[in-house]
């Protein structure tokens, strides 16, 4: 297969790439490795369109509410779907969560929308995006972090923000952001994982620990994708308990979807890598887990567009922006912690 490589979109400028920045960038092998990341993705996209298709803009997609799985995979969800619907494959804009808010809703106006959100990166949009932002997180109250900032991230408390959020406003696109199935894992055989890496390895687990506290294997690590990494968890149980995870947070989509009137249509940020090798970045760069940046596989950009039967549609109208509440920023800057991201 000959693949054109559309090289003005691509960074290739003398100033960008010279010897001084090339002696630099070695010195910083990180930073090396994801320009070199960046560069594979602006090669390997064209490569994945071929194949697959370009991407789905959400925003311009016929719906009324919108239903967003963060890190759900369109075979996962193919396998283990208990909602009536069409389902077919859509490709992701992006292979993470800010990615993915960058592209779709950054320097744009949704006033017809009101979007709920469990995903940390939602905070980082510009007020005014939509007519109303709910978020799940308590209102600056950092010293209820520990047990708040874990309850509201679980599924059933966005399902009934997202409820409260459509009553008020019957006459706006909803738009909600679940957060399973990314890690954390909830759920019994999650648990029964940790123990036994508890019990056999000595590790702790604590859903809300940054990485940058992780300062020995005796001290804990953030969730059990970290565990995978360290290869202390197999591929196969990782997936076990990722599966549980979709399942459990399906159950409330599904009671969501009954509670709302119009055309509903599920889909996911972005997907997630399992520790598979059979990809060709996963063999290049070692990534075998999680959703790094601007990366172009199949598991990571195809995602689910379930689309649910209806039998009315709502009147849509836009309005002026509701004034969202503030939200502690360390309380955000925690749960993106909590999640692998650091700032």
């Amino acid at each position: 297969m000959t693949v054109q490589l559309h090289l003005e979109t691509m960074d290739l400028s003398p100033e960008k790439y010279t010897l001084s920045n090339f002696i630099e960038a070695c010195k910083n092998p990180e930073s090396f490795k994801h320009e070199l990341k960046k560069r594979y993705g602006d090669v390997q996209k064209h490569v994945f369109y071929r194949e697959h298709g370009r991407p789905t803009n959400v925003m311009d997609a016929d719906w009324d509410n919108l239903l967003l799985l963060d890190a759900c995979r369109f075979d996962a969800l193919a396998a283990h779907n208990t909602i009536d619907g069409e389902l077919d494959a859509a490709v992701s804009v992006a292979s993470t969560s800010n990615e993915f808010m960058d592209k779709t809703f950054a320097g744009e106006t949704f006033h017809d929308t009101v979007y709920v959100s469990a995903n940390g990166f939602s905070h980082h949009l510009e007020d005014g995006t939509f007519h109303e932002f709910v978020s799940t997180y308590p209102e600056s109250q950092r010293d209820v972090l520990d047990s708040e900032l874990y309850r509201n991230y679980r599924p059933g408390i966005v399902r009934e923000k997202a409820v409260e959020t459509y009553e008020r406003h019957p006459d706006k696109r909803l738009l909600v952001h679940f957060m399973q199935p990314h890690g954390p894992y909830f759920g019994p055989k999650a648990e029964a994982l940790r123990e036994r890496l508890r019990t056999n390895h000595g590790l702790e687990f604590s859903a809300w620990q940054s990485d940058a506290d992780v300062t020995s294997r005796s001290e804990g690590m953030v969730y059990l994708m970290d565990a995978a990494e360290a290869g202390y968890v197999s591929p196969a149980e990782l997936q076990e308990v990722y599966v549980e995870n979709l399942q459990l947070v399906l159950e409330h989509v599904e009671r969501l979807v009954e509670q709302l009137d119009g055309k509903t249509v599920i889909t996911a940020d972005h997907g997630e890598l399992l520790g598979e090798t059979s990809n060709l970045y996963s063999r290049l760069t070692g990534d075998r887990y999680e959703h790094p940046g601007y990366v172009w596989t199949p598991e990571l950009r195809l995602v689910p567009w379930l689309v649910v039967p209806w039998e009315n549609r709502r009147d849509i109208v836009a309005e002026e922006p509701v004034g969202r509440g503030d939200v502690d920023d360390e309380v955000v800057e925690d749960h993106l912690r909590a999640l692998g991201y650091q700032s």
